[in-house]
């Protein structure tokens, strides 16, 4: 495969072929946000446990209400959490609030504003439908129904679920530890003096700390390596001994100094793929080394970026076992022609979108600077379009998919 550039969904077969499982440990509900449940999760009960009001107002029978307005006695007043033992009966009716449990006799809640009362008497001054204004028991799911599935990954509504079913710990998958490893004689860190026009900051480490703890993972930057070919080998395997999957920026390509290339093998690498036809980020490696796993992306900046979402996310994803590995993709509009001068490639053009509410559909706006280095373009609403090898013209109007780096 040394020479031979392989097509991006060649490539994506390859590293999703290629991915680890990981092990699993117990931990506290609340550390689990962005989680991956590695368990089957099944309710305890029925949510509702009982019929419960839906609204504040007043619980009745419907046939008492067929005719308005109604006036009714007043023969309980039942808030949240207790328990009325009352039955009611023609002419009757409770004072309810919302999550108040459903007494026996009563079917239909009517809302407080449609109502008033006066001494120990509601008037009801609007009829509704029998069974409005009430959550039925198992409404939302019955005892031992599936609520959440393996692979889910946590957000804090599936945190609230999890405490809804009396879970206080989970099963989830460990985190995989991802090496950082950026490599360049002219890369600084942030706070160190620029000597030299030449110097650029490290912009590189800190977007692939966010990107990896965004997937999952669990970042561990081993610093600015300078093209230095024992010093990059030394640190190389250092960080296959700690992570479980290593990932490097710069030194790919094929200039005098670019070193990663040619340390790989030497630290017993084996090569899976390097070189696609996509752009931008044609020198992309992947390879293992034994159980473990290497991605080497291209220095650019916007190439880390858009390479990490390609491949990398859906890697980490997998090995965490989640359901959903890809950022989500979707249809939308092109706004504006979109030109080429090669087709050769399959290309993410950067595009900002917006989501036209009336017509349902993503409005995309190709940006018209697409340079690999221009990481400040990425911010905002920001996607993907997707232009097939071949295309080198999109007219106005035309669908398109389009990746959602960003969902502002």
């Amino acid at each position: 495969m040394e020479n031979i550039y392989i097509e991006f969904e060649k490539a994506l077969e390859v590293v999703l072929s290629n991915v680890p499982s990981l092990p699993t440990e117990k931990i506290s509900l609340f550390d689990s946000l962005h989680r991956v449940l590695a368990e089957e999760i099944l309710a305890d009960r029925d949510n509702p446990p009982a019929s419960v009001s839906a609204m504040d107002g007043y619980g009745v029978r419907f046939e008492d209400i067929k005719a308005v307005p109604a006036r009714l006695k007043i023969v309980d007043d039942i808030p949240a959490g207790k328990l009325s033992k009352r039955k009611i009966e023609k002419g009757e009716a409770v004072k309810i609030f919302t999550g108040s449990i459903i007494p026996e006799g009563c079917d239909t809640v009517v809302p407080v504003e449609y109502t008033k009362e006066e001494n120990d008497f509601v008037t009801i001054e609007k009829n509704f439908p029998k069974g409005s204004n009430i959550r039925k028991q198992g409404e939302d799911y019955k005892k031992d129904s599936t609520v959440l599935e393996k692979g889910t990954f946590i957000t804090p509504i599936e945190m609230g679920v999890l405490a809804s079913v009396n879970k206080t710990h989970i099963k989830v998958s460990v985190k995989p530890r991802v090496g950082i490893v950026v490599t360049g004689n002219e890369i600084i860190e942030p706070g160190e003096e620029i000597k030299e026009v030449s110097m650029i900051r490290n912009s590189n480490a800190y977007t692939l700390y966010g990107l990896v703890k965004e997937a999952g993972g669990e970042p561990v930057y081993f610093g600015i390596v300078d093209d230095d070919k024992e010093k990059t080998k030394k640190t190389l395997i250092e960080a296959f001994e700690i992570c479980d999957l290593v990932v490097t920026s710069g030194g790919i390509s094929m200039g005098d100094y670019d070193f990663i290339k040619a340390i790989l093998p030497e630290i017993g690498v084996e090569t899976l793929f390097y070189k696609l036809k996509i752009k931008p980020g044609k020198p992309v490696f992947f390879g293992k080394r034994g159980k473990k796993f290497i991605f080497s992306l291209p220095g650019f900046p916007v190439s880390t970026v858009i390479n990490f979402y390609n491949f990398v996310f859906p890697f980490i994803r997998r090995m965490l076992g989640a359901q959903s590995i890809f950022r989500k993709k979707v249809k939308g509009v092109l706004a504006e022609e979109f030109k080429r001068k090669k087709s050769n490639r399959m290309e993410f053009a950067r595009c900002k979108y917006v989501y036209d509410v009336e017509s349902g559909e993503y409005k995309v706006f190709p940006l018209r600077k697409q340079g690999s280095g221009i990481l400040s373009a990425m911010t905002g609403n920001v996607g993907l379009m997707v232009v097939p090898i071949g295309t080198d013209y999109i007219p106005t109007g035309e669908l398109v998919d389009l990746i959602l780096i960003k969902e502002l």
